[in-house]
């Protein structure tokens, strides 16, 4: 082989090495990630579970799709809806977000939110007027279960608000 065949050899060899070693680097960090995920799933699941907290529905996985400020910056963390609030707990920063019920006006879908196109996202309306989104699996799901929990929630507010009806003696 000439020299110059040989130092076109050894560049492709270098360039593959490279990107091969690239690879390997991201795919590190993409499963330590993905694994940090799932343990800190297990672990919050195991904590709402030992507080007694009804799962209504999920958990699930979800990326938090902040335009509230009054809670905070997004990232991705498990979802859960209760008998009594949306439950949101942050991978990180390492915290739960819980919106009650009754501090949600509605829940929507919505094909851009925050900046991202190509929905839907789950957006939570909150009766401040703050929106609150999340990218989820299911999320005409997860808006359904909410207006059902919210109108369950008025349903019973409504009846104990209600007046006794008499009872024939």
């Amino acid at each position: 082989m000439s020299e110059s065949t040989d130092s076109i050899v050894y560049s492709l060899v270098a360039c593959v090495g490279t990107l091969v070693l690239a690879l390997l680097v991201i795919t590190f960090v993409v499963s330590a990630t993905a694994r940090r995920i799932a343990l800190h799933r297990a672990r919050v699941v195991q904590a709402w579970k030992r507080q007694g907290i009804r799962f209504v529905l999920g958990p699930a996985q979800a990326n938090f799709l902040n335009r509230a400020p009054s809670i905070g910056a997004g990232g991705n963390g498990t979802l859960l809806l209760t008998s009594d609030a949306l439950r949101f707990a942050q991978v990180t920063p390492d915290r739960e977000i819980v919106i009650p019920l009754r501090d949600i006006r509605r829940a929507v879908l919505a094909r851009a939110f925050n900046g991202r196109r190509g929905g839907p996202y789950l957006i939570v309306e909150r009766v401040i007027g703050d929106l609150t989104g999340f990218q989820t699996e299911q999320p005409e799901r997860w808006a359904d279960a909410i207006n059902a929990a919210l109108a369950g929630a008025s349903d019973s507010s409504s009846a104990a608000h209600a007046p006794v009806p008499a009872t024939a003696s």
